[in-house]
């Protein structure tokens, strides 16, 4: 498994997506405490309060690691299929596999770069802190309610703009593809924000998507190899 991990890493350039990750949190945790120190010093009341920072922290995550995952899934996936032969029996047993393992990947990794900006964050405001605002254990539970629907969304996005961008062969359209749903996918998280209803619906339908995906390419090069 440790090999696998490895040679995955390797062959796929994951690196440069913990790079990013790596990358990624530490802009967050800058861009973070920029939100409220501005909010303070311009006194914008809609920002003095946790739960907008912590949204639109999220939201600006969410943009990012987006357009970074529907990239590496391309990356995978035309990866695979340079190593087979499109007629191959090998192609699928290989290209699952790798699916599932970017999957989690982007999942842990996604994860992982946004909660050392939250608990930073957090611990420095319980002492010192810049929000005129009740940091309670309600609003924490809520941010991590919220990053796990938009971590279900960054995959959802993901796999449909890669799917999208296999199709038209193109990776501007794989990123094009999914900067328009993080647009619309955004919109609809901060209009379902705290309605824990709704913010599972739209993590089913997200999951649903990524289900979709993978079996609609494993269909379709089940008849690509029937032909």
């Amino acid at each position: 498994m440790l090999h696998f991990i490895k040679l995955e890493l390797r062959k796929n350039h994951m690196k440069n997506y913990i790079q990013a990750s790596m990358i990624a949190s530490f802009v967050l945790l800058v861009f973070i405490y920029f939100a409220a120190f501005a909010a303070r010093v311009e006194q914008e009341i809609g920002f003095q309060q946790y739960p907008n920072i912590y949204l639109l922290t999220s939201i600006v995550w969410m943009i990012f690691f987006s357009i970074v995952t529907s990239w590496m899934y391309c990356r995978v996936v035309v990866n695979t299929l340079k190593e087979h032969e499109a007629y191959s029996p090998s192609l699928k047993a290989s290209l699952l596999p790798r699916m599932v393992w970017m999957l989690c990947f982007s999942t842990i990794a996604t994860l992982c770069s946004i909660i050392p900006s939250f608990v930073v964050f957090s611990v420095t405001e319980t002492f010192f802190p810049i929000v005129q605002d009740a940091l309670t254990a309600d609003v924490m539970f809520n941010v991590i309610k919220t990053y796990l629907v938009f971590t279900c969304c960054i995959n959802g996005i993901g796999m449909i703009a890669m799917r999208v961008g296999l199709m038209k062969k193109s990776t501007f359209m794989t990123i094009m593809t999914a900067i328009v749903l993080c647009a619309v996918l955004g919109n609809a998280c901060i209009a379902v924000d705290g309605n824990d209803q709704m913010n599972v619906i739209l993590s089913g339908v997200m999951v649903a998507a990524v289900l979709i995906v993978m079996l609609e390419l494993w269909a379709s090069i089940t008849r690509l190899q029937a032909r």
